[in-house]
């Protein structure tokens, strides 16, 4: 037994040895593992301390819609409402067309850029006139009427528009350039104002009226001439369909040229239908005769039908209405109707 005690002490040394390595060995793997689960359960409670910065993402989808919203269609479409601008007003009836007649009232224009044409006709047709005539000149070569005056008197009046000129001693041109002008203008009568240069010449009367119903065989024509014009030759004026519009301007020459005296004048070759006085508008030198005086003066003359020269200056609306209320009372001129 004392034999074996060395051999037994160096098994029980060894085993000895085994069990601290064994030992320690266990110690170890103990402290690693507790370290690695300290150190993650630090680093796990650092990441849970710290307050969330936005709302968990939700992973549950949501759950799924079963009845479909009502659709959203779009309203019906309505008409437009009327537009409320007042319809246009109706364009004024053009007026009706008068006839051209030396028994109507008339007016005889000097300066076309003083007067107004639209204005001047419906003066002249709500009192009664019937007929405008427009200067052309004179004597050759004549001047045409502006563009567009007779155009915009007559859509305004309905009336007709002429011309009239001076002769001069050249009878057959002045014949030929009137007949020229009043066709390219389409003017609806003439009236010649034969003064001085035919005054003793009655051949020249002659020559005119013979030249111009050559060319205007039909056309309404008249003379314009003194109170007593028998040193013309009326003869032949009359007997060319003219009829005569002695210049009654007692304003200037007083009562030896009155209406009535220039009937008597004219009465060899004129009856008195075919004589329609024009009288003045203007003051002369024996002053300023009102159209009331004058229209008293040509129912004294027993003419029906007259013209106003120049019709431009009369601008005021009562005197056209005074000579309207005497086309009435007087019978001075024919009736024109209204418009």
């Amino acid at each position: 037994m004392h034999r074996n005690l060395p051999r037994l002490l160096a098994i029980a040394g060894t085993g000895l040895l085994l069990a601290v390595l064994l030992a320690d060995v266990v110690l170890r793997q103990r402290g690693g593992r507790r370290g690695t689960v300290t150190a993650a359960a630090q680093a796990g409670g650092a990441a849970t301390s710290a307050p969330p910065t936005s709302r968990p993402a939700t992973t549950a989808s949501p759950p799924a819609t079963t009845t479909a919203p009502p659709a959203t269609t779009a309203p019906p479409a309505t008409t437009a409402p009327p537009a409320t601008t007042e319809p246009p007003a109706p364009a004024p009836a053009a007026p009706s067309s008068v006839p051209m007649s030396w028994k109507n009232a008339g007016a005889l224009i000097v300066d076309v850029t003083a007067a107004d044409p639209e204005w001047l006709g419906r003066m002249m047709r709500s009192s009664g006139f019937g007929w405008a005539a427009l200067p052309m000149g004179g004597p050759a070569p004549l001047a045409a009427p502006p563009p567009g005056w007779a155009e915009r008197f007559e859509a305004a009046s309905g009336l007709p528009v002429g011309g009239w000129s001076v002769l001069g001693d050249a009878p057959g041109e002045d014949a030929a350039a009137v007949a020229q002008v009043l066709r390219s203008r389409g003017l609806s009568f003439y009236i010649a104002d034969a003064e001085a240069p035919y005054n003793g010449r009655p051949d020249r009367s002659q020559a005119f009226v013979q030249a111009f119903r050559v060319l205007e065989p039909t056309l309404p024509a008249a003379l314009s001439s003194f109170c007593d014009a028998d040193g013309l030759g009326l003869g032949a004026w009359a007997k060319a369909g003219f009829d005569f519009l002695p210049q009654a301007y007692v304003n200037d020459f007083g009562s030896s040229v009155a209406p009535r005296a220039c009937v008597r004048a004219a009465a060899r070759f004129f009856p008195p239908s075919r004589v329609h006085p024009t009288v003045a508008c203007y003051g002369g030198r024996q002053g300023y005769i009102p159209p009331a005086q004058f229209a008293q003066l040509l129912a004294q003359g027993g003419t029906k039908g007259f013209s106003v020269f120049p019709a431009e200056t009369l601008v005021r609306p009562e005197d056209w209405q005074a000579y309207a209320q005497a086309i009435g009372s007087l019978h001075i001129a024919a009736t024109v109707p209204p418009p």
